[in-house]
């Protein structure tokens, strides 16, 4: 009796550390994903604007020569990336689970689960689904949801 309860508790403690051990792995694989996406966020924005060291300056907004304001790059890139519709793809990985990327279309884009479900199929078999055509702004923001559960996407300018 007193044998079989011993090797009851080792065998307790056994299942007790593999699922730690399973458990900070993922959480180790989200927080790399979350430092890389940081490090990126961080260099894009020193990049689009970098810290000064001096005062406040006040530009005088550039004019034609009728005295109208002209746009600068930045605003048209920007208007261009409005009027533009952008797709958004998604991945074949080995990681995630089909029902896991399933779960994830639904939650994030709000598409049917039958949909999601032809979505991942197509992404796992050929190695690339399309998810949807969407506006820049909403693109980005599926785009982003997806990466943080783990999935390969990306953005493309249709």
């Amino acid at each position: 009796m007193y044998r079989l309860l011993q090797l009851l508790s080792i065998l307790c403690f056994f299942v007790l550390v593999s699922s730690f051990t399973i458990l900070s792995h993922n959480l180790s694989r989200q927080c790399a994903l979350s430092n890389k996406l940081s490090t990126s966020l961080h260099a894009v924005i020193e990049k689009e604007a970098p810290l000064k060291d001096a005062g406040t300056t006040v530009v005088e907004p550039k004019t034609d020569s009728d005295g109208k304001k002209s746009k600068n790059r930045q605003d048209q890139k920007e208007q261009q990336h409005q009027n533009e519709e952008w797709e958004v793809r998604i991945f074949d990985d080995r990681i995630n689970t089909r029902e896991h990327v399933a779960r994830s279309l639904v939650q994030i884009t709000g598409m049917p689960e039958n949909i999601a479900y032809q979505t991942m199929m197509q992404s796992h078999k050929n190695g690339l689904a399309i998810v949807g055509r969407y506006a820049y702004e909403i693109a980005e923001m599926y785009n982003h949801g997806l990466e943080q559960q783990g999935i390969v996407s990306d953005l493309r300018a249709v």
